[in-house]
């Protein structure tokens, strides 16, 4: 049995439009509210690394850099969400940078964390020195796709949806 085919009148297009436009409003909202929590996000981990500072330890100290490039990473991932509502676009080489930020903020824990910590030795087959490794190539994989993609700068981001 076949179906009969949809009626395309006049009113079913401009219903059509109307409603893909009513639902792209509700996208801009809800990507309004996201970064908006982000941002509050990001003033908590602020006020909660200024608070947990007590002391020039180690510890506090390595806690205050993780926090401050967790806040980076919030306020990149911001940046992402007002540039996607202003342009359309989302943009890839953001979320590359995001990635490299945040490995190279791995490694400098993991790193700073061996450091200071005398109990263990390293040896090159230790989980520490396979997190390093790991994270290097990450970051070296990253670096090279945003080469690729300063190269080429005009294919670096994709159209999600239409410009009303």
């Amino acid at each position: 049995m076949d179906t009969p085919p949809l009626p395309t009148s006049g009113n079913h297009k401009e219903f059509v439009v109307r409603l893909r436009r009513v639902i792209s409003q509700i996208d801009d909202y809800i990507h309004l509210l996201v970064a908006i929590l982000l941002m509050s996000g990001a003033v908590v981990v602020l006020f909660h690394s200024a608070l947990t500072l007590t002391d020039l330890s180690i510890h506090s100290v390595l806690g205050l850099i993780n926090d401050m490039l967790f806040v980076i990473i919030i306020l990149e991932l911001v940046w992402i969400m007002l540039s996607y509502l202003g342009r359309r676009r989302f943009p890839i080489a953001s979320f590359i940078l995001i990635g490299i930020i945040s490995s190279i903020r791995r490694i400098l824990l993991i790193e700073a964390q061996a450091s200071f910590d005398f109990k263990t030795r390293a040896t090159f087959f230790s989980p520490q020195t396979i997190d390093l490794l790991f994270y290097v190539v990450i970051v070296v994989a990253l670096v090279f796709a945003y080469y690729l993609i300063a190269r080429f700068p005009d294919d670096h981001e994709i159209e999600i949806r239409p410009k009303q």
